[in-house]
Formats: C-alpha cells, sequence, structure tokens
C-alpha cells in the first residue's frame, strides 16, 4: 500500500503544468494601433421598474375667443413649470372659424392637472393621450455613448504616447470621427430626454362661430367721435371707389355728347 502511494506522489508531480506551457504573449514592437470603433449593440435588457415612457396629448376646444383662450392656456403651462414651443393663429372669414394653434410642454408629472384645466377653457371636442415606451432606445444610446467614450478616452491615451507621426495622424483621425459620432448620440440622448421629462400637449383652439375678428367697440363721448370719423372716412372712401366705377362711363358719355353736339351744330349751320 505504501508503495502505490509513492507512485501516486511521482506521477503528481512528473505532471505538466498547462500554465507553464502555455506560450506568453507579447505585444507587438512599434506604437499599438487605434482600437477598433465598438460594435453596433441592439438595445439592451432592462428592468420593468426603470420604463421610459414618453407621454403625448392632443385636443380641439371650442371657445368664444381664441385668442383669449391661447392666452389663458399659456399662463396655465408657466404656472406649472413648463412652456409654448408654438403658436398659430387664424383670424377667420366670413365662411370659415377662427382658430388658434398651440403647442405646450408640460413636465410630465403635471400632465394630468394641465390636461383637466384646459378642459375647463371651453367645449371639448376631441382629446387623446398617447403612451409611447422608448426604453429600450434609451438603454441603447446609453450603452452606445459608453462604448464610444471609452474608445475616445483610449484614443487619447495612444496619442499621448505615439512616437511615430503615421501613428499619431491615424489616432488623431480616428478620433476626430469617434468624437463627431459620440456628440451626435449625445445630442439625441438629451433630446429623448426631453421627451420623456416633458409631455407635449397639441392644443386647437376653434371658435364657436363663423367670422372674422370682432367689430371694433365706441365707449363713451371719445368713443362716438371715433365712430363719426370712422362713418365719414368709410362714406368718403365707398365715394371714391363709386366714382372710379362710373369714370368710365363718363368718358363714354362725354364722349357721346362731345359728338352728338358737332352734329348738332353742324345741321344748323347748313339750314338757311
Amino acid at each position: 500500500m505504501s508503495g502505490i502511494v509513492v507512485v501516486g506522489l511521482l506521477t503528481a508531480c512528473s505532471t505538466p503544468s498547462l500554465q507553464g506551457n502555455a506560450p506568453a504573449s507579447s505585444p507587438k514592437d512599434g506604437v499599438a494601433e487605434a482600437p477598433a470603433a465598438p460594435p453596433e449593440s441592439g438595445p439592451m435588457p432592462v428592468q420593468d421598474a426603470q420604463r421610459d415612457v414618453v407621454k403625448t396629448a392632443s385636443m380641439t376646444i371650442r371657445v368664444r375667443d381664441v385668442s383669449e383662450a391661447a392666452d389663458k392656456a399659456a399662463v396655465m403651462v408657466e404656472d406649472s413649470d413648463g412652456r409654448v414651443d408654438s403658436r398659430t393663429e387664424d383670424a377667420g372669414s366670413d365662411r370659415g372659424l377662427a382658430r388658434t394653434s398651440v403647442v405646450l410642454r408640460v413636465p410630465v408629472a403635471k400632465l394630468d392637472g394641465v390636461v383637466r384645466e384646459l378642459k375647463t377653457l371651453g367645449t371639448v371636442q376631441t382629446a387623446e393621450t398617447r403612451f409611447e415606451d422608448v426604453t429600450a432606445q434609451r438603454a441603447d444610446l446609453d450603452a452606445r455613448i459608453r462604448a464610444l467614450q471609452t474608445s475616445v478616452d483610449r484614443l487619447l491615451a495612444i496619442m499621448r504616447d505615439a512616437k511615430d507621426p503615421e501613428a499619431l495622424i491615424s489616432a488623431e483621425n480616428a478620433l476626430s470621427q469617434r468624437q463627431a459620432d459620440l456628440d451626435s448620440l449625445r445630442a439625441q440622448r438629451e433630446a429623448l430626454g426631453d421627451r420623456i421629462e416633458y409631455s407635449t400637449v397639441d392644443v386647437s383652439f376653434v371658435a364657436e362661430t363663423v367670422g372674422g375678428p370682432s367689430p371694433k367697440e365706441y365707449q363713451g363721448f371719445v368713443g362716438q367721435i371715433q365712430l363719426g370719423w370712422d362713418a365719414m372716412v368709410s362714406v368718403a372712401g365707398n365715394l371714391v371707389l363709386v366714382f372710379g366705377l362710373l369714370l368710365p362711363w363718363l368718358g363714354v358719355a362725354a364722349v357721346a355728347s362731345a359728338i352728338g353736339y358737332g352734329v348738332i351744330r353742324l345741321v344748323k349751320a347748313r339750314r338757311p
């Protein structure tokens, strides 16, 4: 039994080590090459507790005064720490309704409250709220930004240690491209973050009745003076328009009268 144990120990000591026989890797001579661009990776899985959702809403509200309603909506948004991104107004016509459209941006936590306040401005014709899950898009952008930032840092380290001018130029070219890609991804991530944090609300205020702007109101003694002046100017303008309308006919009548007068004079001159 003791002989078997001794033979086993000798066999174990004589077995070559795998690590000792493995060839040692050695870096190439010269300057290290620029690292390859990070591979394009798909969206990374995220936990349900970290879902990112973009919320948007659109409304059409019938009101008596579209401009006044749009002003009130702007005040509501500003009180909720939001902003007005755009505003367009259509004064309407004899056949069309006046309309004012605004694009509002409000914090996502205050979206429901702002929508409820907007509904109090008039009669709601249409209202819609949409939800878009952008969790995968956000995770993908974050992963690509981290990978590109790592690549940029490696290129900067190569440029600091480079001794060969050609290698330095190659690293600078690669760094310019990677930095441009990184800035683009960061801009996309910032825009996505703004959409996540601030909801977009498209509101269209439509007038209740057909017609253009409301007529001018005249109040008090000064208002009556303005009314009389406006009436006089309107009458004078209408008289000018009538004169312009009759002017061609007056010219024809003048020519006809001249011809008739000449004929009458000629006939009277030939009589004995």
